[in-house]
Order: C-alpha cells, then sequence, then structure tokens
C-alpha cells in the first residue's frame, strides 16, 4: 500500500554511495509505528522524544531554512541511535543516516551536539590514536593494580570530576598485545582476519581470545593484522566523519591486503558500521571503499561453518555448573539493525548456544527495546540510560535465567553495572568453555 513512497524523491532527497534513496525528513508519514520500539518514548511517553519528532528538527538542521530551539535540540540527542524505527517504518526512511547527517552539519558549525565529560573527551582522542590509546590502557592498568582505584572511590574524587559512571564500565584492562597468527591444528580449512576494534581489544581479550580457539577448532588459522584501527562509529556518529571516514579508509586498506576467506567481528556494534562503510566511505571517484572479503558476525560464521564431530561439554554438577542451566540472550540494537539488512545475524546465536547439551536457551523479554547503552550515550545521558537498563535486568531477573548473553561490548559492560554484575558474557565465551 505504501509503493508510491518508492516512486516519490522531493527536492532535497539523499542518494546514499550505495544508491539507496534515503527519503526527505518532510517524507515521513506520522503513522506512528516507530513509536512501540523508541526506548526514549517508553521511557518519556511524551511526542517531543519520538523519532518523528526528531525527524523534524533533522530536517531543519539538514536544509537549514529554520531555526532550532535549543529544546529541539536536547530531545534529538536524547535518542540512542538505537535505529529501531528503522525497522518498521513504511517509508524506508534511512533515520540512522539521517540523523548522523544532521550531527556532521552541526558539528562543522561549531554546534555541541552532546554533552560530554573530560572521560569522553580523552576517551575520543586516545581511540584516535592508536599508540595513546596503549599508553592509556597501561595507566588504568596500574591505577587498577596498584591500590588508586580503592582510593579514588573512597574519597569521592571521581564522582566530583564527573567520572564515577566511565570508571565503573571498566573491567581489568589488557596490555598485551595479540599475537599476529593463530594457526589451527585441525585440518585447515583457509585464512580468517579478525576485527578486535578499540575497546575489545584491551577491555574483552576474553572474548576475543575464546573466538580465535573456537575458529581454529573449526579449522581456520586466524590472522590479527596489527595496523588496524577503531571502526570508527562513536565519531561518525558525533559529526566527526572526517575522522571515521580515515579509520575507515585504513581498515579497508589492511584487511583488503590480506590473503583471507572472511573478516570476522566479535562486536555486533563495530560490525554494524564496518558492514556501512560502503555508504558512508568514498565519495571520491575511483576511491575503494569497500572490503573484498566478506564481513561475519563470529557467531554467524561459528555456526555456518560448525562441524558435527565438534563435541561440547555437558553441564556437569561436579565442575560447579549446577547453576547454570538457562541463558537469556540480549540483542543489542547494532545486532537487529544488522538483521534488518543483511540476514537475520541474531538467530545464529540461539543456534550455537542450543549446541551445548542441557543448555535451555531462551530470548530476553522485550528485545526489540534498546538497553540504553548506545555508544558513549550511557556516559552522556545516564537519565536515560540508567532506567532503560534496570528494566532489562528486571526482565532477566524475572525470567530465572543464570546468565545473560550479548554479542555487544558496550551493551554488556553497561548491563554489568547494575545488578547482574559478572553475568552478562559473549555467547563464544560460554561456548570456548564447553569444548572437549
Amino acid at each position: 500500500m505504501f509503493d508510491f513512497i518508492d516512486d516519490f524523491q522531493g527536492d532535497n532527497a539523499i542518494f546514499s554511495q550505495n544508491g539507496l534513496y534515503i527519503p526527505e525528513a518532510t517524507d515521513c508519514m506520522r503513522c506512528g509505528m516507530c513509536l512501540s520500539t523508541c526506548p526514549t518514548n517508553k521511557l518519556f511517553k511524551t511526542e517531543a522524544e519520538t523519532p518523528r519528532n526528531r525527524l523534524r528538527t533533522i530536517d531543519k538542521i539538514i536544509n537549514g531554512d529554520t531555526a532550532v530551539s535549543s529544546e529541539e535540540l536536547t530531545h534529538l540527542n536524547n535518542c540512542i541511535q538505537c535505529r529501531a524505527c528503522e525497522t518498521l517504518c513504511p517509508s524506508k526512511m534511512q533515520y540512522g543516516h539521517l540523523f548522523d547527517l544532521a550531527r556532521e552539519k552541526h558539528f562543522q558549525e561549531g554546534v555541541p551536539e552532546r554533552r560530554g565529560n573530560l572521560f569522553s573527551v580523552i576517551g575520543f582522542k586516545l581511540i584516535e590514536h592508536k599508540p595513546l590509546l596503549h599508553a592509556g590502557t597501561v595507566l588504568i592498568r596500574l591505577y587498577q593494580k596498584t591500590g588508586l582505584q580503592f582510593l579514588f572511590r573512597k574519597t569521592g574524587l571521581l564522582k566530583a570530576f564527573k567520572l564515577d559512571k566511565a570508571e565503573s564500565l571498566m573491567p581489568e584492562a589488557e596490555t598485551s598485545s595479540l599475537a599476529g597468527r593463530y594457526p589451527t591444528d585441525k585440518q585447515r580449512r583457509g585464512n580468517v582476519a579478525l576485527f578486535t576494534g578499540c575497546v575489545s581489544d584491551h577491555f574483552d581479550r576474553k572474548t576475543l581470545l575464546a573466538s580465535i580457539k573456537l575458529l581454529n577448532v573449526i579449522g581456520f588459522d586466524v590472522l590479527v593484522p596489527k595496523e588496524q584501527v577503531c571502526c570508527g562509529a562513536i565519531h561518525r556518529h558525533q559529526g566527526k566523519k572526517t575522522v571515521a571516514d580515515k579509520m575507515a579508509a585504513t581498515n579497508i586498506d589492511v584487511f583488503n591486503s590480506l590473503d583471507i576467506e572472511a573478516i570476522i567481528y566479535t562486536a555486533s556494534g563495530c560490525g554494524l558500521m564496518l558492514n556501512e562503510y560502503e555508504q558512508d566511505n568514498g565519495e571520491n571517484a575511483g576511491e575503494q571503499k569497500s572490503f573484498g572479503s566478506g564481513l561475519h558476525d563470529i557467531t554467524e560464521f561459528l555456526n555456518l561453518h560448525w562441524q558435527d564431530d565438534i563435541r561440547l561439554k555437558d553441564f556437569d554438577p561436579k565442575a560447579g555448573d549446577e547453576t547454570l542451566k538457562t541463558v537469556a540472550v540480549h540483542e543489542p540494537c547494532s545486532q537487529r539493525i544488522a538483521a534488518h539488512g543483511h540476514g537475520n545475524r541474531h538467530q545464529h546465536v540461539y543456534e550455537l548456544l542450543e549446541k551445548i547439551p542441557g543448555l535451555t536457551v531462551i530470548p530476553l523479554p522485550e528485545n526489540h527495546i534498546c538497553c540504553g547503552a548506545g555508544g558513549v550515550h550511557m556516559l552522556t545521558h545516564p537519565e536515560i540510560a540508567d532506567p532503560l537498563r534496570n528494566e532489562k535486568l528486571a526482565h532477566f531477573d524475572q525470567s530465572g535465567a543464570d546468565l545473560l548473553v550479548s554479542t555487544n561490548i558496550g551493551c554488556a559492560l553497561h548491563l554489568n553495572t547494575g545488578q547482574a554484575l559478572n553475568k552478562v558474557v559473549h555467547p563464544v565465551v560460554l561456548l570456548a568453555e564447553k569444548l572437549t
């Protein structure tokens, strides 16, 4: 019934680099279908906190013909950018892309887009420069191991400098470097490259090592190129397109120089950005703007290449497994968006975990609603992020599950700061522990 929309192209219509038509913000039909999935609308129950209202503000910013009030900008910046509205929009509105365009224009004009603190300002700079990030990780490791952490928490200095939220998110830092190659000892099926990202490399090493172990088990050598950099998602969503495009170009050059069958990522947030490089990067004619090898979520790749002769241990009460019988699956927004555009990838998590004998796998209730993490949103907007997180954890508690799994490190860190402390893990960690 909405076929006419595909043929309508307004004066300010946008075509992405991959040729997809992106309607104007004014093309919003105001049908209200997006309201049921919008987390801020669910939280505040006001029209100002809805995608369709934000599209009005985005339209003003992009077209520049109407002034934007501070109140409108506040409501726009409250958006977590979960993009759940895209999956339901009958107009096929590319909300995320339009949002990024608005952010980019405001950034170029010097308009502050989000509230920040000292940690977020430093964090952006560290992520841009890999050597600085490594040095910063060494300092964090010293902070965690020398008693300074206890001192700062006890004295209230963290709260005084508004660093308490960010500090609470940090798991133990890893300062060592991964090897460049991890060869399989099974019948070799080829090479794959592992995208480690910026945060996962230093704060989620357990997931990366579990991924390498499982990829080796299914017969693949794993390459970990040291020249790779951050995916650029955080910078892109803050309007810093030049920085994000530079990161994209670097990663494309690095991974396209390898003789590999696939590029594997463990964080769905990174995966979404990597999959969208073709749309967001390479505006100059002749510029390489996509990966030569296929991009795969680790759970997807493992599930597609799993061999029947691989044995997984059943839960053994003698080994301390008597309390782990049911696992709830948190589906990150980034994985659900990827499913909308690139296949039902979140289903691979369920199929993979169901290979473990004796384990019951259930979806976390209301998976279509964002947990509130949203990259740096959990730091800049805790008044939004924390209630959404608490509701997720309430669902987890009511589900009766013993463990919560998530394929995105940002979501996992956010959820682990609540009452589910240390109960949120990546599914591949659980799977790797069950290898016989």
